[in-house]
């Protein structure tokens, strides 16, 4: 997000009471008034689903089918997109203080939700918004509260799969932000934080994780699931290393 007086980019996650520029000092947006938002979500279509839901400011949830568009109105102000598909989450902070085109879908590729926001053409705004239906959430959380952290799964992991390391045969949890492996017979926790990966190698079929020190963690997992899981943990180490 930039500063729309400065053209500044602004911290990430700002305070979404915050009405001023932190660098300028200039006002960001005007108090009580109302936008257009299009939202479409472009992801193939498939036999078992390619709905994207959205959890928009943690209060209200909407479902888009692959092709379908929603068009929301929303005051201005900082707004969360949270976007969701099965396993996957990608969420974004938006200010609101123009009219806006987002374009959201399912990367089969990379195994990630992808996001293209857009401020949207003001002198196309009847063309574009005209006779539009606004959106209906399809559940609202009791009094603005946060109750969709069951439904998000916010630490739950992206994958759980059977593995063997060495001698030891268990569980390997991959997370956003980790990965763990626990073994059945002592259940005791091996933690790989991302942000200590070195590189990801194959290994006869195995997955070989390098960390710093030179330390070299192997799991064996099953072949369906291999690939997958080898490219869930490239994108993610790349995203979280930056």
């Amino acid at each position: 997000m930039n500063c729309p007086n400065c053209n500044s980019v602004l911290p990430d996650k700002m305070n979404s009471k915050m009405n001023f520029c932190p660098i300028c000092g200039g006002k960001l947006f005007e108090d009580g008034k109302e936008y257009m938002i299009e939202i479409c979500c472009t992801g193939q279509r498939s036999l078992d689903g390619g709905t994207i839901m959205l959890f928009l400011d943690d209060t209200s949830l909407y479902e888009i089918e692959p092709g379908d568009k929603i068009y929301l109105k929303l005051r201005s102000g900082f707004h969360t997109f949270k976007f969701r598909h099965r396993i996957r989450n990608k969420t974004i902070q938006l200010l609101i203080s123009h009219n806006y085109t987002i374009r959201v879908y399912y990367n089969t590729l990379s195994s990630l939700i992808e996001t293209i926001v857009n401020e949207a053409d003001d002198s196309q705004y009847g063309s574009t918004f005209a006779n539009v239906q606004i959106a209906q959430p399809s559940m609202v959380s009791p009094d603005g509260q946060r109750s969709f952290d069951v439904m998000l799964g916010e630490d739950d992991p992206e994958y759980e799969i059977s593995a063997t390391s060495g001698f030891k045969q268990g569980i390997l949890r991959l997370f956003a932000e980790r990965l763990e492996f626990s073994s059945e017979k002592d259940f005791k926790k091996e933690i790989i934080q991302y942000n200590d990966v070195v590189a990801i190698n194959k290994k006869m079929g195995s997955l070989d994780i390098q960390c710093t020190g030179n330390v070299h963690k192997v799991y064996i997992i099953p072949k369906d699931i291999y690939n997958e899981a080898l490219v869930f943990l490239n994108n993610r180490v790349a995203d979280v290393q930056g």
